[in-house]
């Protein structure tokens, strides 16, 4: 049978609009959390994906047609530690292999408002009986390492005492958006999203008003281009752990050093997640489980989420930090690709940096501009 999909069900933009500007909306789009209804259907998407995790199923209706209803649940976080949101609780630790397409459920929670084939999760029963959402007396716990297994620490920093407030060094004019000065060998999938980039910076830079970069719309930069950005970072030590913390967009990365290996089963991540070890002098950073959506630096190189970051972070003396930058993309890259940055001890401490400042800039902008075009016109 044919499946009706949500979006032909819907006569107009309303509801997927509000549910966009309403990421966490809370249970107003849906029914009182005492008129529940129960389904059951066969899964034919599942995301788990911030801010919301989302389940796609196939419902029979009432005159034996499919009809693909979407679920709604709290964020993968919660999900993952065993939290369900909403009241709803769980002993099943989700990761991205919980559901898959043709996998059949039970659901039961409040559905919307506006008569849509949706519904906000309050329980998640399996075919087997399982319940993944909603209850803890019949779960099953999934063991995965989602939290990793640190060790014990003896309470002393290993490695080399990297702390201090570093700020990057200018060698050359292209480091203040890149990190080569030409770019790097590109596959035609990135040297179509490249083309298509429009940044502020470099060779090619247009005004803010016309850029696509999502820097500009208040979205985390990505790793390594975080570097690229004229703001200083601190770097904080602890026997498990190198914590970097920059001052643009007050971002911290977790450095853990305790020997633990990357989690599986994590949604996609603006700034990677990251592992360490020690090399001699050198901390060796490996980061990966990227989403596409960020660019390396801020001339618009792009990546895909199959982007895998090796830093290699040491003290070059007792002033001067050094990385060394390896990219790993074979999607977007013929080839892996290096640089190096350095940076400078100050003595600053990190003061705030909020994103959404930057539409004064925009305004001032904008009024340069009309300056230009009406002195034109006169």
């Amino acid at each position: 049978m044919r499946i009706r999909r949500l979006a032909n069900l819907l006569v107009s933009g309303t509801f997927l609009t509000s549910m966009s500007l309403s990421a966490h909306h809370g249970g107003s789009l849906y029914e009182a959390a005492g008129e529940t209804t129960t389904l059951r259907g066969q899964v034919t998407k599942f995301q788990f994906v911030f801010p919301h995790v989302l389940i796609y199923f196939a419902v029979q209706g009432e005159n034996g047609e499919i009809v693909e209803w979407s679920g709604e649940l709290t964020n993968p976080n919660r999900l993952a530690r065993g939290v369900g949101g909403g009241g709803a609780s769980n002993n099943v630790r989700w990761t991205t292999e919980t559901l898959q397409p043709g996998d059949v459920l039970e659901v039961m929670g409040n559905v919307a408002r506006n008569g849509a084939p949706s519904i906000r999760l309050r329980r998640v029963m399996s075919a087997d009986g399982r319940v993944l959402l909603g209850g803890n007396e019949d779960g099953v716990r999934v063991e995965v390492a989602l939290e990793g297994t640190p060790s014990r620490s003896s309470g002393v920093i290993s490695g080399v005492d990297l702390s201090g407030v570093w700020m990057r060094r200018y060698d050359a004019s292209y480091q203040n958006y890149a990190f080569t000065e030409e770019p790097p060998s590109m596959t035609a999938w990135a040297r179509e999203r490249f083309e298509a980039t429009r940044p502020t910076f470099g060779p090619r830079g247009v005004a803010v008003a016309e850029t696509n970069d999502p820097a500009y719309q208040c979205l985390p930069p990505g790793t390594p281009r975080i570097y690229a950005h004229p703001s200083p970072f601190e770097i904080v030590q602890t026997p498990d752990r190198v914590m970097i913390v920059y001052e643009y967009q007050h971002i911290v990365r977790h450095v853990f050093v305790d020997g633990r290996e990357h989690r599986q089963g994590r949604p996609p991540s603006w700034m990677g997640e990251s592992v360490g070890h020690w090399e001699g002098d050198t901390l060796v950073v490996e980061t990966g489980n990227f989403n596409d959506k960020t660019w390396l630096d801020r001339r618009g190189l792009p990546h895909s989420n199959q982007l895998r970051l090796v830093e290699r972070i040491r003290r070059s003396n007792d002033n001067e930090l050094t990385i060394d930058i390896t990219v790993q993309d074979p999607v977007a890259y013929t080839e892996p690709w290096t640089a190096r940055r350095v940076f400078d001890t100050v003595d600053w401490r990190l003061e705030e940096n909020i994103c959404l400042d930057d539409a004064i800039f925009e305004e001032f902008e904008r009024a340069l501009l009309e300056y230009e075009e009406n002195s034109a016109a006169e």
